[in-house]
This record gives structure tokens, C-alpha cells and sequence, in this order.
């Protein structure tokens, strides 16, 4: 196994690359995607309060809403879309998944009631999930292993600027206009976008495209589940990942129930922090994973463990306090550490598979972090905080209920990952050396 995908690594190397301004323009389009994905995934957190007064629900089923709902079908779709777009034109499927995601919004402010919302956030989630996959799988095509890392880094952080966009303008609409209207404003982006990528981006050649057999479905699954690094890093990556998932969610619905900020004012301190701190931090790891790498790849696995594990005390200490400068500066700081970790994970995965499995090993790793993430941990916080209001104090429930599922979490992330990369010399290619 090692020496087949090491033979794959160098000959990738040697594929002839698409030109500079080619290479960078998709970049820039394949960011400015995951900028929309998160604006439409994310916006519903900072609407959650609103919605609980509208339609009388507990947080329990907040957190259905906000994350089982659209995550089950998200990851359920995730697998056999990524399937496809390893052999279709990817491009195309990230147009219409866009499209679709707009009409889909826009539902979730039509609906009347708990299951109609249910049903749109659902729909959602089928709609968006080709989109990660199909955009790493691109990347891995038109990027080196040597750089790759710092380019998804780039996409990457088009989370946080979309979560910033995402939180702070809808806060604001919200605050004036009310949360339907949030949906109906933020619906129009992915919809516009969707239609322009089917009409201009076009899809890059697939590296070694000739020189694959392709596989099936069993046989991708068997590929990507056979390297022992990949479960080890993965679970772990999972609990870290579940920590963030809660914090994100239902951070701003404590600054609003509990130390009285407004929307707008919860959105954009949220917003910002994810915007500015993510973006900056989650480039700068990149680019220093890269460096990394090239003498020792097992720092793809080492810096991801070495910040979950420096993220536990900050979160402990977030819901420890009771000043909210502490809690949203700790927050911060646990928040970027976490989350800055994604591309060395996804660029050593696509590193140590063959090309024609990219997208299905972004959709793999993603199905897991969803479900453990976004999926369970807004039910699990939601739900404890139901138990914890009905068994002790119901003002400090919520704050509580992070406290006792994140930083534990974190814990856990850093020894699975740093376990992990005991086995990394068993699978990983020779590093590459980077472009002059």
C-alpha cells in the first residue's frame, strides 16, 4: 500500500499543473463558495432565539433544528454525492448543489411551524453537501502536495468570513426586519452564485485521470478506512470538533439569554472573532504545516493534537467565568485553535488515497465530523441544558451544559490525534518538495 500511494504522489507531482492566474482564479471562486456555504449553514445560529419565540420551542428542539436536522441529511447525501463527483463534472455539481441551496433557504422562511422547518433545514442539507467535497477534490487536482495544504488553508477560511457575514448581517436583518426576512435575504446568495458557476466555472483536468481504473463504492470505502492513521485522527478530530459545534451554536443564544446583548451585538462579536481570528490563524497554520511537512509529515498530525489539546483549558475557562469579557475571549481563542486544524487533516487525507477517491474521502471525513459535530452536539448541549434548568438552576443551564461537553472533548481530541500519528510513517508518501 505505502509504495502504491507514494508512486501516485510523485506522479501527481509530475502532472503538468493548470497556469498561474487559472490556478489562483479557482481558488478564489472555490472560497468564495465555502464563504456562501457557511453563510447559509450558520445563519440560523444567531436566529435561534427569535425563532424559539416565534414557534414556542425548547432548546431541545433548537438543537434538532440546528444541527441534527440539517446534518443527517447532509451526511447521508454527503457519501453517494462525493461518489459522483469523483466521476462527473464537478463544477456543475457544485452550480446546481448552490442553486438549490438558495431555494432551500428561502423555505426556512416560509415555514409555519417546527417539522416545516425541519423539512427546509433538511433539505438544506442534501442540497450543500457536494459542495466541500467537490471543491477539496479540485484543489487536490490543481495544487502539488507541497502546497496544497496552504491552499485549502485559504478555502478553508472562507468558513469564517462566511460565518462572520452569516452572523452579523443576519443578526442585523433579524433585529429590523425579522427573522423570515433573514432567510428570504440570505437565500438570494447561493442562488445567485450557484447560477454564475454553471454558466462560467469550468472543471479542471483530473489528475492521473488515465491512469486509474475506476473503483467502486465498496472498494473506496475499503481504500480510505484501511489506513490506520486516517481512524485514529478522524475519531479524534471528531471530539474536537463536537466541542466547537456546540460552542458555535449556542454561544450567541447565551449572550442573548444570559447577558443581554442584542442580535446584532451577539452576531458581530461572534462574527468577528470567527472572521478575523480564524481567518488569519487558519492560513498561518497552513502555511507552517507545509513548511513542516517537508521534513516530517507526521506534523499534519501534530499540530492539529498540539491545538486541541492547548483549546481545552481556554474553553473550561469560557463557562467557568461569569464576565462575558472572559467567556468571548476564551471563546476566541479555544474557537480558532479548533478549527484552524481542518486543512492539515484534509491535505495529509488527500495526500496518503489516490486521486480518484478525493472527494469521497472529504465526504468520509466530513460525514464523521458531522455527525459527531454538528449533528449531535447541539442536541446533546440542548438537551442537557433542558435537564440541568429542571434539576438546578435554569439561568445558568446553558453555561453549564457547555462547560461540562466541551472541554472534556478536547481532552480526548489531542490523545486520539497525537495516537494517530503513530502509525502515520506506516502510510504517508515521501514529502514533497515544493515549486520553485
Amino acid at each position: 500500500m505505502v509504495s502504491r500511494w507514494s508512486m501516485e504522489c510523485r506522479l501527481l507531482s509530475a502532472q503538468p499543473a493548470p497556469g498561474f492566474l487559472r490556478r489562483h482564479g479557482l481558488l478564489l471562486a472555490l472560497t468564495l463558495i465555502i464563504v456562501i456555504h457557511a453563510v447559509d449553514r450558520l445563519a440560523i445560529v444567531i436566529l435561534l432565539e427569535d425563532i424559539k419565540r416565534d414557534l414556542l420551542l425548547s432548546d431541545a428542539q433548537l438543537g434538532l433544528l440546528s444541527g441534527f436536522a440539517f446534518v443527517a441529511l447532509y451526511v447521508v447525501a454527503g457519501i453517494p454525492m462525493a461518489f459522483v463527483s469523483d466521476r462527473s463534472n464537478r463544477s456543475r455539481t457544485i452550480g446546481v448543489a448552490l442553486t438549490a441551496m438558495g431555494g432551500m433557504t428561502m423555505l426556512c422562511g416560509m415555514a409555519q411551524n417546527f417539522l416545516q422547518l425541519v423539512a427546509a433545514r433538511c433539505g438544506l442539507g442534501i442540497s450543500a453537501s457536494p459542495c466541500v467535497p467537490a471543491a477539496h477534490s479540485i484543489i487536490a487536482d490543481v495544487y502539488p502536495p507541497a502546497q496544497r495544504t496552504t491552499a485549502l488553508s485559504i478555502t478553508e477560511s472562507g468558513f469564517f468570513v462566511g460565518s462572520f457575514v452569516g452572523l452579523w448581517v443576519c443578526g442585523w436583518i433579524a433585529t429590523d426586519y425579522g427573522w423570515r426576512i433573514a432567510f428570504f435575504a440570505i437565500g438570494m446568495l447561493p442562488l445567485l452564485l450557484g447560477l454564475s458557476v454553471l454558466a462560467w466555472m469550468r472543471d479542471p483536468v483530473r489528475a492521473l485521470r488515465d491512469n486509474k481504473v475506476q473503483l467502486g463504492f465498496r472498494d473506496t470505502m475499503r481504500t480510505i478506512v484501511g489506513v490506520r492513521a486516517v481512524r485514529w485522527y478522524v475519531a479524534g478530530s471528531a471530539f474536537a470538533v463536537f466541542a466547537s459545534a456546540g460552542m458555535m451554536t449556542w454561544l450567541p443564544a447565551l449572550m442573548i439569554r444570559s447577558y443581554g446583548m442584542t442580535r446584532t451585538e451577539a452576531g458581530g462579536l461572534i462574527g468577528a472573532i470567527n472572521g478575523v481570528g480564524g481567518l488569519i490563524l487558519t492560513i498561518a497554520v497552513g502555511v507552517v504545516a507545509d513548511r513542516l511537512a517537508r521534513r516530517e509529515a507526521r506534523w499534519n498530525l501534530w499540530i492539529p493534537a498540539l491545538l486541541f489539546a492547548a483549546s481545552a483549558p481556554f474553553a473550561a475557562f469560557a463557562f467557568l467565568s461569569h464576565s462575558p469579557a472572559v467567556l468571548i475571549g476564551c471563546f476566541a481563542v479555544a474557537a480558532c485553535m479548533i478549527t484552524a486544524c481542518s486543512a492539515p487533516i484534509i491535505s495529509y487525507s488527500q495526500q496518503i488515497t489516490p486521486p480518484n477517491v478525493h472527494a469521497m474521502v472529504t465526504a468520509s471525513i466530513f460525514l464523521v465530523f458531522n455527525l459527531a459535530g454538528f449533528g449531535l452536539a447541539p442536541l446533546a448541549v440542548g438537551a442537557l441544558s433542558d435537564y440541568l434548568a429542571r434539576t438546578g438552576q435554569p439561568e445558568h443551564s446553558l453555561q453549564q451544559a457547555l462547560l461540562y461537553l466541551t472541554a472534556p472533548s478536547l481532552v480526548i481530541a489531542a490523545l486520539l490525534v497525537f495516537i494517530g500519528g503513530r502509525f502515520e510513517a506506516e502510510t504517508s508518501p515521501p514529502p514533497q518538495r515544493a515549486e520553485p
